[in-house]
């Protein structure tokens, strides 16, 4: 799998979908990405003035893909 910024999603759905597909937790995708759970339970609500970063969504991809 190749990171392809062109492929970016915002939406904090298509994050928790790909959360779910994990089978990680919040807090364990947090500690696997080494990002404070609070900052990544924020880029989930959407509430956040700052979106997730790609590096964030590729890597939920990533983790999804190898379950």
């Amino acid at each position: 799998m190749t990171p392809d910024s062109t492929k970016r999603n915002y939406d904090p759905q298509y994050l928790r979908d790909l959360l779910a597909l994990a089978g990680l937790t919040q807090r364990g995708a947090a500690e696997i990405m080494g990002i404070p759970e609070r900052t990544f339970r924020d880029y989930l609500n959407g509430n956040s003035s700052s979106k997730a970063p790609y590096t964030v969504q590729f890597s939920l991809e990533c983790l999804a893909r190898n379950t």
